[in-house]
């Protein structure tokens, strides 16, 4: 795979929940790839706005689901 097929791939893959917003640099990393990717397809870029918590920050879940 390669060009724009691999550059929309990257995008699907940084932009998945767990990935772009789980710290500030990841987010950045995402919008970074969407704006390459609109770029290449001459369209505006649709960036991601920043979470409240980023996930990095977010409390531990207990393995139990409490």
């Amino acid at each position: 795979m390669t060009g724009i097929k691999a550059l929309r791939e990257q995008v699907k893959t940084q932009c998945s929940d767990g990935n772009w917003n789980y710290d500030p640099y990841m987010h950045g990393m995402a919008n970074g790839l969407i704006c390459a990717l609109a770029t290449m397809e001459d369209l505006e870029p649709q960036y991601l706005d920043a979470p409240d918590v980023w996930l990095c920050d977010a409390p531990p879940k207990s393995p139990l689901g409490k």
